[in-house]
């Protein structure tokens, strides 16, 4: 995948690192590489965006840099006047040094070499948009966008058993840990330094706090309308900064949510041409229904993709591959279609991740109803906060793990979100920086893994100025997204007149319809899982297909694909799993209601690990 990559020794490494280098390069990529007593600097890269030949020095030679990925904004530059993005960061680093990180508006990760003092600087962006993760074994220290490059020189693969509980607690790993125990990812907001074999990490900045934003109080209709104002402005400039450049090359991809709403209404907004979009899922799918209606007002480009079960299949290998394991396979994969096909016929993309939950999309959620409601953390509100992400039933997982197993996995999955846990703070301040860190940025970003194999991803919702709007606005005023969705109802009326997938209502219905439909489709969300589903289906209610059907391929399509693999002798003889506890699983996913199919990809996701990994 895409990135910087590097490996620091007291010898020269060349053919070690060309090794680290070849491992990641999944399409012929651009290489660009620095080697000279033992220090060994490289990027790989699209050659779309900031695609600079070789490292930069400085003019008296002291400092080198390495980075990929875009600079957007800094204080009043904004990123029309930016015209080499790793010139722009070497030269605010060498003039203000770690003091200009927090300023920084982009999405990058870099690497600076000291000779003087020979000293390594990794730095990532406020939200860690692009992963670096980091060793030290045999007195050489490595770093790559892949962990699989770092297990090249007789690195001892012990198992992380805390990666374990993550996956089959929240579909993906939490904190900078990896499935390895010596290996880890660089935090969000941090830099790194390595000097004479010794590591420190150091943050740079934090999500603001806001304390009387999460009281409620009343609000004038003169501050509403301020807030309305302000919204517009933000997510205007946050989207018009990233598309300043490469304009005629931006893919959208385009649900029938408000998020990429917002972003295809903006596109056009700002002139992008051509303006193409693609939609994954059945043609009957809410989905591609309010898409393409979004699409024909815009006069956009418009390309549905029915996701086919047997490319799935083929494709959750091959993520699981480039993923290293840590990443939930069923939310992603179905990308691979569409990127594949515009591959080298667009650039980049544009995604809006989470924008939606920023400002309120989740606070119905009966867990954050009962957070938002406390001043401070007691002994229930922990135990809610520990487990706002958990996927999975004890019961499910013990009847799968032998026992051994499950007391190593048991409880690991706790320890990061009582990280975020602050008396002295609001508990929804620590939920959102909890669901931005470890809901995002480890999972949903997760996703990006597919699109950085072919495009450069740009996301607006990361701009530092629409987070921090999003951080000083008022709790009471993300309830059902209010200033969130009424300022694009007001700047886009056409638009907002076409219904929303979750809802099936236009966006600017009122707020008491959408809290009873809301209701409403709740209510028979839950009762589709019970036998009462045969009725709701003959009434009518909720059929519209997802763009994808776990369920259902899972019984059919793919049933005997996954068997073969999750019974398996090699699967079985790990010492991991009761074949028993799995054929139950299956059972239960194949003959009932129950929809097995996320913990079934965990079976397959770590398989996939094993074999990819480990044998």
């Amino acid at each position: 995948m895409p990135g910087i990559l590097g490996l620091i020794s007291e010898k020269n490494e060349n053919k070690l690192f060309n090794q680290m280098i070849e491992i990641v390069n999944h399409y012929d990529y651009k290489i660009m590489k620095f080697q000279k007593n033992g220090i060994h600097l490289g990027k790989i890269h699209l050659n779309y965006v900031n695609n600079s030949p070789k490292p930069i020095f400085s003019k008296d030679k002291r400092f080198a840099i390495v980075m990929i990925g875009e600079i957007f904004s800094y204080e009043n530059i904004e990123t029309g006047q930016i015209k080499d993005d790793t010139v722009f960061l070497f030269n605010l680093f060498v003039e203000k040094g770690f003091e200009c990180l927090p300023k920084i508006n982009g999405q990058y990760s870099a690497c600076i070499y000291d000779f003087f003092e020979k000293k390594l600087i990794l730095i990532s962006d406020r939200y860690g948009t692009r992963p670096v993760y980091y060793t030290f074994y045999n007195n050489k220290f490595f770093f790559s966008p892949e962990v699989k490059s770092l297990i090249l020189d007789n690195f001892n693969k012990r198992i992380n058993y805390d990666a374990i509980s993550d996956l089959f607690h929240y579909g993906h790993l939490f904190g900078y840990k990896t499935m390895f125990e010596n290996i880890y990812q660089l935090p969000e907001a941090s830099y790194l330094t390595f000097q004479d074999g010794r590591i420190r990490v150091s943050k740079y900045w934090n999500y603001p706090y806001y304390e009387e934003v999460y009281y409620k109080r009343k609000i004038s209709k003169k501050e509403i309308e301020n807030y309305f104002e302000e919204m517009q402005s933000v997510i205007t400039t946050s989207l018009n900064r990233q598309i300043v450049k490469n304009k005629d090359k931006i893919l959208i991809s385009l649900s029938g949510g408000l998020d990429s709403r917002w972003l295809i209404a903006l596109a056009h907004k700002f002139g992008i041409e051509p303006l193409t979009a693609f939609t994954m899922g059945p043609i009957n799918s809410e989905d591609q229904i309010y898409a393409k209606k979004v699409a024909n007002v815009l006069n956009a480009n418009h390309f549905p993709f029915e996701i086919n079960p047997y490319n799935v299949w083929k494709d959750a290998k091959h993520f699981s591959y480039v993923s290293d394991g840590m990443s939930m396979i069923d939310g992603p994969i179905q990308n691979y279609e569409p990127l594949r096909y515009f591959f080298q016929k667009k650039q980049i993309t544009l995604s809006s991740q989470m924008c939606d939950a920023l400002f309120g999309s989740t606070l119905y959620y009966k867990k954050i109803i009962l957070l938002r409601n406390k001043k401070k953390f007691n002994e229930n509100a922990i135990n809610l906060f520990v487990n706002l992400f958990n996927r999975f039933k004890i019961t499910n997982l013990k009847s799968i793990f032998l026992s051994e197993i499950f007391q190593k996995i048991d409880d690991g999955y706790t320890k990061i979100p009582r990280n975020y846990i602050q008396n002295n703070k609001h508990p929804l301040y620590c939920y959102y920086n909890f669901l931005l860190n470890e809901y995002v940025r480890r999972g949903t970003l997760g996703g990006n893994l597919v699109n950085n194999l072919y495009y450069e991803t740009r996301m607006p919702s990361y701009d530092n100025n629409l987070i921090e709007f999003a951080y000083r606005l008022p709790i009471e005023l993300r309830k059902n997204q209010f200033i969130y969705r009424n300022t694009f109802n007001r700047m886009f009326p056409k638009l907002a007149s076409i219904p929303r997938e979750g809802t099936g209502l236009p966006l600017n219905s009122s707020e008491l319809r959408l809290k009873i439909k809301t209701f409403e489709r709740k209510i028979i969300k839950e009762l589709k899982k019970t036998p009462v589903n045969k009725i709701i289906q003959k009434l009518g209610l909720l059929v519209n297909p997802n763009y994808v059907d776990y369920k259902r391929w899972f019984r059919n399509e793919l049933r005997e694909d996954i068997e073969d693999l999750i019974l398996d002798k090699r699967t079985l003889s790990r010492g991991i799993f009761k074949k028993s506890g799995i054929k139950t699983l299956l059972n239960e996913h194949n003959y009932t209601e129950k929809d097995n199919s996320k913990l079934i990809w965990q079976i397959i996701n770590l398989e996939y690990f094993f074999r990819n990994f480990m044998d």
